[in-house]
């Protein structure tokens, strides 16, 4: 089996002033955020997606009159297949130019050694070359002594390890915007991570999610489904389904 690659374009719009939101495909992609820093014009990506996308992202960038040679950041939520395998064919891209990545702990190692078998969790089936991908390590900065992060002129970033999906698992919250990037912790509509992954567990989970519900969060801005402006309310009604599951 091989997935080729697709031009499906990315739906995307203007979520506030200069932040962008672009929704997920189909075949283990992830939605993507974009920050435009209106002085320089540069470009900070948040997550890079499942790399078959890739040219999917590039179509809804330019319907929002975003130009994807003006990427120069990718910061990551979490080490998984979903969110990471577009770094790839990024790098590729911009090799005369090369991408600042930043990522997290274990993330940051992970890519940096270029360890496939964790990028795929568990027993998928799948791997990087179905994708058209090849791992290789890659250069990345490591988050892990950094509270903060200046993303632009307008958006400052801390940072909130948040694990119990995966090891590396980190939410950017900006407090002045109340914007919350929480990869896969969690979710609109009650939802939340899988914690049945290799490094994942419930228990982790729930006291990550119990972290963010603590935030004052307007925008709720997840690795998958939708977006959402009446974040505390979504959040807080996962926190409530997730302290709802028996576990023994």
């Amino acid at each position: 089996m091989f997935f080729s690659g697709t031009d499906s374009e990315k739906r995307g719009k203007e979520v506030r002033a200069n932040l962008f939101y672009f929704a997920e495909n189909q075949m283990l992609d992830c939605n993507q955020y974009i920050i435009k820093d209106p002085t320089t014009g540069e470009l900070a990506l948040f997550d890079a997606g499942n790399a078959i996308s890739l040219n999917g992202l590039f179509k809804g960038m330019e319907k929002c009159n975003l130009n994807p040679s003006n990427i120069t950041k990718v910061f990551l939520t979490h080490e998984h297949v979903d969110h990471v395998l577009g770094l790839y064919p990024l790098v590729t891209l911009r090799r005369k130019n090369p991408l600042e990545i930043f990522a997290y702990g274990e993330t940051a190692n992970i890519l940096s050694e270029g360890d496939e078998t964790r990028i795929f969790p568990g027993n998928l089936g799948i791997s990087a070359k179905m994708f058209g991908v090849e791992i290789i390590p890659l250069k990345v900065i490591d988050l892990i002594n950094s509270k903060e992060i200046l993303i632009s002129s307008e958006y400052k970033f801390q940072i909130h390890y948040t694990p119990g999906h995966s090891i590396g698992s980190i939410s950017y919250y900006d407090p002045d915007k109340k914007i919350l990037i929480p990869g896969d912790l969690v979710f609109i509509g009650g939802s939340f991570g899988r914690y049945d992954f290799p490094g994942g567990s419930l228990h982790t989970l729930i006291n990550s999610i119990k972290k963010v519900n603590d935030l004052d969060v307007k925008y709720l801005l997840p690795g998958h489904m939708g977006i959402s402006d009446q974040a505390n309310q979504q959040i807080a009604f996962s926190y409530k389904m997730i302290q709802s599951i028996n576990f023994y």
